[in-house]
């Protein structure tokens, strides 16, 4: 027999301690909050030392801008008509378009693994289920072909109760192996029974997919001898860093640090470190002269200003691990919390600023040519903040997903890596968002498929090299600026460092003339 101090407890003093535990909860989070603001760096000028201005106040920010909505509506006035209730999207923007956009996510994912039955029953609207899109649907199951990857492409809010979704679909042929041909995919989204469907669905022709070029596992190349200029990179995330031609020559350590990059005249390498001293810092191409710039800590992803004046980073604090808390023995699992900021450094006087922006999460800052505009990765996609006039926003049809954006010498373009499924890719569009499309893509020949990550563009902006993982270890391979001729930029020369990628959106390479 159990004892009394044993017994199941009333309902009463069970809520009573669920509701403590909520509140305990409450109190960490709100904690959490107030504990994780970042260290405020020190910048020490190049040629004197003067004090830092601190960073300007900053008034209140807007609430998150719409992703490329149909319409703004301005705000009611004295004398305006009663406004009609705010519909679903107008309620909720953010949340409505990570639904929405799951929902595509998940239907193409569907698609992909051959689940027809369960992409129609759960993620498609009564209506699309017995019209036109059923039947679309159905031509899915060919004996011919078969469905190898969707990729979404774009990702747009077209009405106040609509979304619009574009992929691309690839197909293999059953009979000829290796052969590949590609599909438009465009999908209309509504609401029905308070969620986020696919109600529309509309294929584009069958065009013959552009060939990419494979590699063989176990041979590697010979480095191409006429590429120019020289890259530095880094082994791992604060690990060494060397430079080597771009014809595979000269390869010498430089230091250990993090993320390197060139200066615009090619004169000087700044990285960061992550160990006392920590901070920003400069060093010359052989290796001499090392300077500290900036005195803080967790600064990372260091851009020049196309001038060379500035520099501009992020600092990234919070935890990158969850977290496990228990309150009367009940247990709650906290998600890991982020806080980013990106600042700007001026070489000269040691002015720093605190760029104004929206988002929790910043990483891979990349300065435009013409001086004005920064991009950089965030929480939800890419983003753009004008230095001129601090105006801010997102690339529509970009994901949290998309990383690392590099602008091309001229500033016509935008290189950057995103996932897809279960890999990643290396992407380009138009400096204005728009041409979104992959420039590495399927291996057919392999099971699972490789990573392509961390694009630099060559000082011409003929090239791109990037990482992979195609043949096994993290190898350096570069590219026309149209995706075509890829191949190994140093064969296994660099093997014996070797490299490594952390998923850190570390910058890996840079490429200087």
């Amino acid at each position: 027999m159990r004892s009394a101090t044993n017994r199941t407890q009333p309902p009463s003093r069970r809520f009573s301690v669920l509701w403590a535990s909520v509140f305990g909860l409450l109190l960490f989070l709100t904690a959490c909050q107030g504990a994780l603001p970042s260290p405020t760096p020190t910048a020490i000028p190049l040629h004197s030392t003067v004090t830092p201005l601190p960073p300007p106040a900053v008034a209140t920010e807007p609430p998150l801008q719409l992703p490329a909505g149909p319409r703004q509506t301005a705000s009611p006035t004295a004398g305006t008509a009663t406004a009609q209730p705010p519909t679903a999207t107008e309620r909720f923007p953010d949340l409505d378009y990570r639904l929405a956009r799951t929902t595509v996510r998940v239907f193409l994912d569907r698609l992909t693994a051959g689940d027809l039955s369960g992409a129609s029953q759960l993620l498609m609207t009564k209506r699309a289920q017995t019209g036109q899109a059923a039947q679309l649907l159905s031509d899915f199951t060919s004996d011919d072909r078969h469905l190898v990857a969707a990729t979404l492409m774009q990702f747009l809010w077209t009405s106040e109760t609509t979304y619009e979704a574009e992929a691309e679909l690839h197909w293999a042929d059953e009979e000829s192996s290796g052969r590949t041909s590609r599909q438009s995919l465009t999908l209309i989204l509504t609401l029905e029974r308070g969620l986020w469907l696919v109600d529309e669905i509309n294929l584009g022709k069958l065009q013959a997919a552009p060939s990419v070029p494979l590699a063989t596992p176990g041979v590697a190349p010979r480095p191409t001898a006429h590429l120019q200029g020289k890259l530095v990179l880094q082994t791992s995330t604060g690990g060494d860093l060397y430079v080597i031609n771009a014809d595979g020559s000269g390869l010498h350590r430089l230091t250990d640090g993090l993320d390197p990059a060139w200066s615009p005249d090619g004169t000087k390498i700044a990285f960061t470190r992550w160990r006392n001293p920590w901070g920003a810092y400069l060093i010359k191409p052989d290796g001499s002269d090392e300077q500290r710039i900036v005195d803080g800590v967790r600064l990372k992803e260091i851009t020049w200003s196309p001038d060379g004046s500035q520099i501009a980073y992020t600092i990234n604090g919070g935890t990158s691990e969850e977290t496990e808390i228990c309150f009367f023995g009940f247990c709650f699992t906290i998600p890991p919390i982020y806080t980013g900021q990106l600042w700007t450094a001026d070489l000269e006087t040691g002015k720093l600023l605190s760029l104004p922006l929206d988002e929790r999460g910043v990483h891979a800052p990349t300065w435009s040519p013409s001086g004005n505009r920064i991009v950089y990765a965030a929480d939800h996609g890419l983003a753009w903040i004008d230095l001129d006039t601090m105006e801010k926003g997102r690339f529509s049809g970009s994901s949290g997903w998309d990383g690392s954006p590099t602008f091309s010498p001229d500033g016509q373009q935008i290189t950057f890596m995103g996932r897809v499924h279960d890999h990643w890719e290396i992407w380009i569009m138009n400096a204005n968002g728009s041409g979104r499309r992959p420039l590495t893509g399927l291996n057919l020949q392999q099971q699972e498929p490789p990573s392509n990550v961390a694009p630099a563009w060559s000082p011409d902006g003929e090239q791109i090299a990037f990482l992979s993982n195609r043949d096994g270890p993290w190898r350096i391979y570069v590219m026309e600026a149209d995706g075509s001729k890829q191949r190994p930029m140093f064969g296994e020369r660099l093997d014996s460092l070797p490299l490594r990628y952390e998923w850190a959106s570390e910058r890996v390479l840079s490429w200087s003339r």
